[in-house]
């Protein structure tokens, strides 16, 4: 099947960000990619999804480390609210940060995380046939500036990220990927 990756990201503000299905994910963060031997199940887009979504937290850890950040630690809360941020998109078709219709921080809010200080990133992401892969989606993240700059941001020290996978789109398999970053203090 045809390449057909889409990312997006929020941060302070929404924006929408899509990457052609003609252009090359490949790009000068190369060196970022975590090797298949530091982030098991990264290439296999058939393995069942907590191996996929754990692969996934591996690769953002790995990424960081190569900057000299600190990794980011999983909250029950971002992993709630990723989880039902992508429920969101594939039952409504929307590949969007208001996803039916929703204010972007409905979840979060929905699942505790504003209380306090605190601050919010999101990278969106939908992939489909052989671009299935926890290193695709990654690969497309950290070389899109906007993306790489939520994934990187020092500030950030929490994570939650959920894999949906499913008919979306007109697409049999095509697997969403919603990573909710942010910190509290």
């Amino acid at each position: 099947m045809a390449r057909k990756p889409i990312i997006a990201l929020l941060a302070a503000a929404c924006a929408l960000f899509v990457v052609p299905a003609s252009a090359s994910a490949s790009g000068s963060w190369d060196r970022l990619l975590a090797p298949e031997s530091a982030c098991p199940g990264q290439s296999d887009g058939s393995l069942p999804r907590p191996v996929q979504v754990q692969a996934m937290i591996c690769m953002h850890n790995w990424a960081r480390s190569q900057e000299q950040l600190s990794g980011l630690s999983v909250s029950k809360q971002l992993r709630a609210s990723s989880n039902r941020k992508a429920h969101d998109i594939k039952r409504c078709g929307q590949f969007s940060h208001y996803a039916c219709g929703r204010n972007p921080f409905y979840w979060e809010q929905r699942t505790g995380f504003l209380r306090g200080t605190y601050g919010l990133g999101e990278n969106l992401a939908f992939t489909t046939g052989t671009n299935n892969t926890v290193r695709e989606a990654m690969d497309l993240w950290l070389n899109s500036t906007e993306h790489r700059q939520n994934l990187l941001a020092p500030q950030y020290r929490q994570v939650g990220i959920s894999l949906v996978t499913g008919r979306f789109r007109g697409n049999r398999d095509a697997h969403i990927w919603v990573a909710q970053f942010g910190y509290h203090h």
